[in-house]
């Protein structure tokens, strides 16, 4: 997993857009496809929408496309993604509205709404691309261009803890064995007992996964009920 993120931080991008939407693509694209998008969300709010707020706190309209993104991950249903176009066309006229200066802000919120029942990723690549390039042209504008290196990192950096499963040094359930369910939750290091597999210890677990080692010393990845 770090490899990848690594990568994404050696590759050399345009000045002004950034990396391609193919190496984003190149990169991420074997992940989770909802995990990207959450991640993808995740780095909007948290690297472009400070700005927004302070410049146009009354304009919402990348925030509810965001809000209607994650809505469509909670449930599919046609509702989710009529809500999601909608907002996504809401910011196409925010951008329209908006030069130079957080011009990118809601072309990267629109992708992020597009992406809601697409058949591709296409939509978040060109997210990441969006946010790539408003995070540079922020610095291009007080001409601090030796921050570039920083702003892709700043992007890695919210992908990289959204979608790196989360490991424990020690134990945090009973030493004692449970029966392993797949609608159950399971924390690393926690001991269970697999119908199939025996004794078994969970020592690497996913939002909807968990790997489980087996008394010979080979793994098993089992699913789990999301945290």
């Amino acid at each position: 997993m770090d490899d990848r993120f690594e990568r994404l931080l050696a590759l050399r991008g345009h000045p002004v857009k950034g990396l391609p939407a193919s190496a984003w693509a190149a990169n991420l694209s074997e992940l989770d496809r909802d995990q990207v998008l959450r991640a993808v969300i995740a780095a909007a709010r948290e690297l472009l929408l400070p700005e927004w707020d302070g410049l146009r706190a009354d304009d919402k309209r990348p925030h509810l496309a965001l809000d209607a993104a994650e809505a469509w991950l909670a449930g599919k249903t046609p509702e989710a993604i009529a809500n999601a176009k909608l907002r996504g066309k809401d910011c196409t006229a925010a951008r329209n509205e908006t030069f130079g200066r957080n011009n990118a802000v809601p072309e990267a919120a629109r992708a992020v709404a597009w992406a809601t029942g697409a058949q591709d990723s296409s939509d978040i690549w060109d997210a990441l691309c969006a946010i790539e390039t408003e995070l540079l042209a922020r610095i291009a504008l007080v001409g601090e261009y030796k921050r570039a290196p920083e702003q892709r990192r700043a992007i890695v950096d919210v992908l990289k803890r959204v979608l790196t499963p989360k490991r424990e040094e020690a134990p945090v359930a009973s030493s004692e064995p449970v029966p392993y369910s797949a609608s159950g939750s399971f924390s690393v290091g926690q001991k269970l007992i697999h119908a199939k597999f025996g004794a078994v210890v969970v020592i690497a677990a996913g939002d909807k996964w968990v790997d489980l080692q087996l008394e010979d010393g080979t793994t098993k990845r089992c699913a789990q009920k999301p945290r």
